[in-house]
Parts: C-alpha cells; structure tokens; sequence
C-alpha cells in the first residue's frame, strides 16, 4: 500500500519484537543520522487504515451474528434493524471513504521517514532518495494496474503511486511552505477537481463524471416512480428470486453471465487524467492528505507533546470539516440559494464518502491526525505495544496483505475457490482479517519484511545504487590519477 517498507517507511528488514524501545531522541527519519527505529504507533495506524480498507471492500466482520441474517446478501435486500444492523451501518459509514483518506496521510508520514526532516548534505545523497522513491512509485502503478485487471475492487495503488511522484519535488521544502501548500491543495483542489469533473463532454475531457448530467429532483420523482410500474417491478421480483435459487450469487442468477465473465480484464483500467482528476482518488484531492501527513512528520513524531496535539487538532479539524458541512446543507441550508439537494452548487458542501470536497479533506485530515497520535501514545507504553502489535504487524506490510485480499475478492467472485474453501464466501472479510492478523505478525516476528515489501526495497535501493554516482567521495588509493 501506499506507506510500507518498501514504499516509503524508514527501511528497517529487521524483524522488531513488540518490547519498549529506548529513549530516543525527538527526530524521525534517517535524515543525515541513519536510519532510525521504526515507529510502532505508525505501522499500528497503516493496520487500522489496511482494517478499513478490508471493511469497504469486504463488509463489516460478524455481521451475520450482529444481525441474525442467514446470510450476507439476505442483510441489504431485507428490512434488517435493531442495534445490530446500527453498528453494522455505523462502522461500514465511519471506514467508508476515510481509511484512503488515512492511507493517503500516512503515505506523507512515511516519505518524511524515508527521507529524512533533515535536508541530507550532498546531492548525492537527495538523488539517491528522489530515486528509491521514483522507483517505488513506479512499482506501485505496475502493481496496481496488475490488480486491477482483475477487477475484484476499486484498486489505489497507482493513485498512490502517482501522489509520490507528484510529493518528490517537496520533499525538503521548509516545513512553513509545505504546510501553506497543503492548505492551498485542501481549499483550491477540491474545487478544481470538481470544476474539471463536470466540464461538457464537447470540450474533449473524459472521465467517470465528464459529460454525465446532473441528478436533480426530478430525476429523484422519475425513479420513485418506477417502482410503481409493475411490469419493471415484476423483473426485479423474478431476478431476485432466481439470485435466492442461486444461494445469494449474482453471478449465478444471470445465465451465461459467469461463463462469459472474462477472469482478466482491461476495459477497467484508469488512464492519465483519471488518476490525476476524473478518477476516485484523484491526485488533484489526495495531494492535500500527503502533504499534511508530511506536516505532521516534519512536526517531530516522537515528541509526546506532538502526540498529543494530533489528537487535539485532529479532533478539531474532524469537527471543522464535517460540522460546518452539517451546518450548511442542514439549519442554514433555507438561507443558500436554490432549492434543489441536487444542484451542482450543493456539491462543494458535502462532506460524505468520497465527495472529494474540501470539507470532506479537512474532515478526513482530523480523522487521520488523531488516529496517527492515539496510535503513537498508546504505542508509548509497554502493555498497549504487546496488544497493538498485530495491527501494527499488519501496518508493516500492508503492500503484501492489499494485494492479498484484492487476489482472494478475485477468487471468490470468479468461483475460483475449491470446494473445502466455500466458507470463505460467507465469512470473507472474516477470514482475510483474521488471516491478516495472524500471517503478519509471524511473519514480520520471524523474516521482518514482508514478501512483496522486501522485493521493492531491494529494486529501489539497487537502482539509486547503480544510478547515482557520490562524486564527491573521495578516490580510491591507487586510482589513476591519484598518488599510489
């Protein structure tokens, strides 16, 4: 994912036990001191964040015993309620839209990490770290289109990708600067974006909002409507009993539709301006999530008074962001212009999942500063560092686990499974999570970098080797040229 170890977090293969670190210094990153330890409390924010990702692609662990259903499918298409299908909904309303979001900030904490708060003191050693980054960012595009020609998700990682190769050129710029840039990126990119989104197809521009018409209050009545005309009713009814004789898979109710389902494909697949504008995690919006992650690396992570204040400020901005979004479409929604909830001008006041809007950023950056400082203090102390282990096992190696589950969804909705592991359409999220949780951290406990990570460490760090020459570095003895 977007802030592993061998996309971007301090390089550390070493396999860390869960015991209390020393006292160490305030200063994160190798910067011109080497590397230094791993941040345990940010690895355990990248597992809930990885948590997150698994709930929106997945559903909410135990759901079925929260709500009585007989099975997954039989909880969206039944009138399901009671305090069961409450949690079910609030969890699943909570993780939408936010763990990206997160994932996006921690990717800036782990940029600074990788390349120091320190500008590093020859230029050789900055184009060593721009190049291990270009190189694990171009990684994380070829991985990231890989996984999604199989179709199984809304994959991010070349988004990811894209975002690292847009911070590079930021990367040591003063701390002042980079925060006004964040702010800049948080209230003008939202607007662009959305601006850019709903330009006329006629201007020549493409994407997944270009050229649609917008949702208004008529179209609203037209499909309330629909539901009154019993012919359409009467082909849903049928659809929907032959999806329950298929035992809930939709694949299965529509004849033909699953032989003729392609298990690659590239009709799917985002290009340029998609990653950059039109698609969901558009760089013009995500920017601004690194470039407050950066803020708060450059800010001293280890410093508890730091802490802290991520969670206090973090808090505030959640509260800034969502509320004044509540406030405007809400009590103070009669004295704006227009009468149409669906009204383009109402777009850039919605704070929900995925609307991409500036209140939706400084809501989504809240969540993630006090995520990123809870985890940090908690990590602080020896018991919490024994329990957030696992999570932060998790965090660690998130590139190998995304990808895992994007394979397994894949499986699953292809009915690739053997016939022993036909539990695992039930209780899927169930089985990744748990899965996750175990494989990590025996893993990480046992060999350190993950699978996937250790490949991608090694690739950058071999070809900043091989490209970037120190020739400040003094010549061997016996050099030609030189007194032997």
């Amino acid at each position: 994912m977007a802030a592993v170890e061998g996309v971007g977090t301090a390089a550390d293969d070493r396999p860390p036990g869960p015991a209390a670190p020393g006292p160490t210094a305030s200063g994160s990153g190798p910067g011109r001191g080497g590397p230094r330890e791993r941040l345990l409390g940010v690895d355990a924010a990248r597992g809930l964040a990885l948590f997150g990702v698994f709930v929106a692609h997945m559903g909410v662990p135990l759901t079925l015993l929260l709500t009585g259903a007989p099975d997954v499918h039989a909880v969206w298409e039944e009138d399901y309620s009671g305090p069961g299908m409450l949690v079910v909904e609030a969890v699943g309303g909570v993780v939408s839209g936010r763990s990206a979001a997160l994932f996006a900030f921690l990717a800036g904490v782990s940029l600074v990490l990788l390349a120091g708060r320190a500008r590093p003191g020859t230029r050789a050693e900055r184009n060593r770290v721009r190049v291990r980054i270009a190189v694990r960012a171009l990684l994380l595009v070829a991985i990231g289109y890989a996984l999604a020609t199989l179709g199984s998700l809304s994959v991010i990682l070349h988004f990811y990708g894209v975002y690292f190769l847009l911070a590079i050129p930021l990367l040591w710029l003063r701390t002042r600067h980079l925060a006004a840039l964040a702010v800049a990126a948080a209230l003008v990119g939202p607007q662009a974006t959305l601006a850019v989104q709903h330009l006329p197809a006629e201007l020549g521009w493409s994407g997944a909002w270009a050229g649609e018409e917008e949702w208004t209050a008529e179209d609203e009545a037209e499909w309330e409507a629909t539901w009154g005309d019993p012919e359409w009713v009467a082909e849903k009814e049928e659809y929907w009993a032959s999806l329950e004789e298929s035992g809930g898979d939709p694949l299965a109710a529509e004849e033909g539709f699953a032989e003729d389902m392609p298990l690659f494909s590239l009709e799917a697949l985002e290009g340029p301006l998609d990653l950059l504008v039109f698609g969901l995690y558009p760089a013009t919006v995500f920017l601004a999530y690194v470039l407050a992650g950066m803020v708060a690396a450059r800010s001293g992570l280890r410093s508890r008074r730091v802490r802290w204040w991520l969670v206090g400020g973090g808090a505030g901005l959640a509260v800034l962001g969502y509320g004044s979004s509540w406030l405007l479409l809400g009590p103070l929604a009669r004295f704006l212009p227009g009468e149409d909830e669906y009204s383009l001008w109402r777009m850039p006041l919605e704070a929900g999942s995925h609307s991409n809007t500036t209140f939706e950023v400084l809501g989504n950056t809240g969540v993630a500063m006090a995520v990123l400082g809870l985890c940090l203090l908690l990590a602080g102390t020896r018991p919490m560092r024994v329990v957030l282990y696992p999570v932060a096992a998790m965090g660690a190696m998130t590139l190998t686990l995304y990808t895992a589950h994007g394979v397994v969804l894949w499986a699953v909705y292809g009915g690739l499974l053997p016939g022993w592991a036909g539990w695992v359409e039930t209780y899927t999220v169930e089985a990744v999570l748990a899965c996750s949780l175990v494989i990590a951290t025996v893993w990480r406990l046992t060999l350190g970098a993950g699978p996937m990570e250790r490949p991608v460490t090694a690739v950058s760090r071999a070809v900043a080797r091989w490209t970037v020459r120190d020739r400040s570095a003094a010549p061997r003895e016996g050099a030609a040229g030189t007194p032997s």
